[in-house]
């Protein structure tokens, strides 16, 4: 596998979408910053990290199974992949929350942004893109974010841990096996009621009951209805900033 660092770099899933594009010859590629400046997660936000202290990084794997069809099929393993790597530093009550962010406890400490690259309607290869909080110790405008030095004490050497990730997401997109429920036993919250709010602003409780084959969040409602959600249709109450 090619390993690329960035001094600094826009996105390195930008980077790497943007070498795909121009042909250049690898199979797996691996590519991490010290400095993103226009980092970016699901649905057009923002990934914030500051420079040295936490891992901003993308792997680029062409030969993907085929049994990620659909495309949350590659979340679920990409996430269990990140939890895996986390393990090993005792990071307490490690979890998914849905769709794709890692918590510890109620705290976000890693993310993730797959972007399948197509040619025509097949799916030929993945960038795959994570950001970890791993040695920043304030986070003043993030008050639902925390990082591994926050949680254990301990000083994490980035490009150590980035290898780690990078063998497992490998590892984890080329796999023919998706572990469905391995990732409903990490679910945050699983069979427990929360407080959501919707996209108009409204406020309801409901039970976390699984994920659908596309990736939509399954909620049993008061009412003793089943109804399943898609992403930024609702959001957890307890993440909203106020």
């Amino acid at each position: 596998m090619l390993t690329i660092k960035l001094s600094a770099t826009a996105s390195t899933n930008s980077f790497l979408k943007q070498w795909v594009q121009q042909s250049k010859a690898h199979e797996t590629i691996a590519v991490w910053t010290e400095n993103q400046t226009q980092g970016r997660g699901r649905m057009g936000t923002k990934w914030h990290a500051l420079p040295k202290l936490n891992l901003t990084g993308s792997v680029y794997v062409e030969n993907i199974s085929t049994k990620h069809q659909p495309v949350f099929n590659l979340n679920k393993q990409v996430c269990l992949a990140l939890v895996d790597t986390l393990l090993p530093y005792k990071i307490p009550d490690v979890c998914i929350k849905w769709p794709n962010d890692i918590l510890s406890g109620n705290k976000k400490i890693a993310g993730v942004l797959i972007e399948p690259i197509m040619r025509g309607k097949k799916m030929t290869g993945v960038v795959v893109g994570c950001g970890v909080n791993i040695n920043q110790e304030k986070f003043p405008d993030l008050p639902f974010a925390s990082s591994i030095k926050n949680l254990t004490k301990q000083t994490i050497v980035v490009e150590t841990l980035f290898a780690s990730l990078t063998k497992n997401i490998v590892a984890a997109v080329q796999s023919e096996q998706v572990n469905h429920q391995r990732y409903l036993e990490s679910l945050y919250k699983i069979n427990k009621t929360c407080l959501f709010t919707s996209k108009d602003g409204t406020s309801f409780t409901a039970t976390i009951k699984g994920i659908t084959e596309e990736g939509k969040l399954k909620l049993l409602h008061e009412n003793g209805s089943e109804v399943a959600y898609e992403e930024k249709a609702i959001a957890f109450t307890a993440f909203v900033r106020s």
